[in-house]
């Protein structure tokens, strides 16, 4: 039932970062504070927020280039010389994924070792 709360409030708490126009690192500050509330062990405090940050910054990024009818993206697609501006998309999915999960992993490991290697 934890991991469900840090699914969820990982999603919120991505959604607000987005919103407030906070740092890249916010969320993964955020995730921190969640994996070290929330019981759950090392490998669910990387996977849930990953999952929730796959999909929150997947969202935005790929409203951004819809937005500005892919011009913008396609563009820096050249720059780094990847195919399409949705590989870039797809990119800035997966290092939001990334940053949020070694947040969260870092929060659980934290708590895990306050506890004495208990859960």
């Amino acid at each position: 039932m934890y991991r469900f709360f840090l699914l969820l409030s990982t999603l919120l708490v991505c959604t607000l970062c987005l919103y407030l126009d906070a740092s890249w690192y916010a969320p993964a500050l955020a995730c921190v504070a969640l994996g070290f509330l929330y019981p759950v062990w090392r490998r669910g405090g990387f996977y849930f927020p990953f999952l929730a940050a796959v999909m929150v910054w997947g969202c935005y990024a790929g409203y951004l280039h819809l937005f500005s009818e892919g011009r913008l993206g396609d563009r820096l697609a050249v720059t780094f010389g990847v195919p399409t501006g949705w590989v870039l998309v797809v990119i800035t999915a997966l290092f939001g994924g990334i940053t949020a999960g070694l947040g969260g992993l870092f929060g659980a490991s934290v708590r895990i070792a306050l506890a004495g290697g208990k859960r």
